[in-house]
């Protein structure tokens, strides 16, 4: 966006390409648990940057996902020894 601004032209098929890659941002951050101006400092980054932008966000969704999962699946330890009186 901001060589648009600079050379004051913009290609039809940039602004396909800019429309495309703000939706596809939409999409990924709407689900995405963070305060909305986190999801609008995303969009707003990827407007002024497009592709760069983007890559940079995927990035980000990515390393972020990844570790969601991995908080997710460590495992807590187990008891340890037998408790009560009992037989086992």
């Amino acid at each position: 966006m901001l060589l648009f601004v600079l050379f004051q032209n913009v290609p039809p098929i940039m602004l396909l390409v800019l429309g495309i890659a703000l939706y596809l941002v939409w999409i990924d951050v709407k689900d995405e648990p963070v305060e909305f101006q986190i999801k609008a400092w995303w969009f707003l980054l990827v407007l002024l940057l497009h592709v760069p932008g983007y890559l940079i966000f995927r990035v980000w969704i990515a390393v972020r996902r990844r570790r969601r999962n991995q908080e997710a699946q460590t495992t807590t330890p187990g008891p340890r020894g037998r408790r009560g009186g009992g037989r086992a």
